[in-house]
């Protein structure tokens, strides 16, 4: 079977790797992109099932990304991750189309399961 191919979108590498490695163990096809250039051509290059996507980018806005992901194709399901917990985000999160909304602070089991939801 094949693994289920996960994109992250994070510009802060401590995070990038750790994310990483946990979802490579969890059996993940798994992909980096430092900036939101980078993301929209490995989204391109890549076609990942899930997208894990910072919303505080050097050259993007997380939601206007989610935004233009889900522009090029609704197939693309992301996951807005963010430092930030703030009804606000939820809200700007689900109108730039996001499939799911979590912080950076919470256990890793919430993100791995949203995964495993949106790639059912």
């Amino acid at each position: 079977m094949e693994k289920k191919k996960v994109l992250i979108i994070e510009d802060e590498e401590s995070i990038q790797k750790v994310l990483k490695a946990r979802l490579e163990k969890a059996g993940y096809d798994v992909r980096l992109a430092s900036s939101g250039e980078e993301g929209i051509k490995a989204v391109e290059e890549m076609q990942p099932h899930v997208i894990i996507l910072d919303v505080m980018l050097p050259d993007a806005n997380g939601f206007d990304l989610c935004k233009q992901i889900k522009d090029m194709d609704n197939f693309f399901k992301v996951i807005i991750y963010t430092g930030k917990l703030e009804a606000v985000d939820a809200r700007r999160a689900r109108q730039a189309g996001a499939d799911d909304f979590t912080v950076k602070t919470v256990d890793f089991k919430y993100l791995l399961e949203s995964i495993a939801r949106l790639t059912a």
